[in-house]
């Protein structure tokens, strides 16, 4: 590889590194907003890939994610790489909140606010979904994913309308470039 560290990282320095990354997080979003700016597409096909991704990250399917955001973004014409980068919204650091907060909207919706069927261990969740009887789980899966829809509907729309503006500039002013550089050389070219 050509950009592999000389001494590899060992497990605690990656956990850090993730939860704080050098340069910090303003650096690391100003990256990420790069990659997706950078996509090629449409301002509509990055815009509505990424809402995609962004939606799909608040439903409680986790290991299916990205599997659902290829087939979401090729449904809407957006950009699989865009759709990708919005799911990665969910990560650990932000699952807890994201679970707590469907479980709690679709509470909600549902009319169990305030009358829970059971308290939920938000720890154990993860551990739940995998190796309890779906009967367990239904429970807990039923408002989480009734409550993601109308997260994932303002997220996703909150986000297709930022992603669509920044991408609408970021491809003019790099079009704008491009002329002033042909310009510049074309112009050069004539002196000579």
């Amino acid at each position: 590889m050509l950009f592999r560290r000389r001494r590899p990282l060992k497990p605690h320095q990656k956990l850090v590194q993730f939860v704080w990354p050098k340069g910090g997080w303003a650096r690391a979003l100003r990256y990420y907003g790069k990659r997706l700016l950078r996509l090629s597409g449409s301002p509509h096909s990055i815009a509505s890939g990424f809402a995609v991704g962004v939606g799909l990250a608040m439903t409680p399917f986790l290991g299916f994610h990205y599997l659902l955001c290829f087939v979401a973004a090729f449904l809407v014409r957006g950009n699989v790489l865009a759709a990708v980068l919005g799911t990665s919204i969910g990560n650990p650091l932000t699952f807890p909140l994201i679970w707590f907060g469907t479980f709690e909207t679709g509470s909600l919706i549902l009319g169990w606010f305030g009358r829970r069927p059971e308290p939920i261990d938000f720890d154990h969740l993860a551990h739940k979904l995998l190796t309890d009887s779906w009967r367990e789980i239904w429970p807990i899966l039923e408002p989480m994913l009734i409550g993601a829809i109308p997260i994932a509907l303002v997220l996703g729309a909150v986000s297709y309308v930022l992603v669509y503006i920044a991408a609408m500039g970021f491809q003019s002013s790099r079009r704008e470039r491009f002329a002033v550089r042909r310009r510049t050389l074309h112009g050069h070219h004539h002196r000579h």
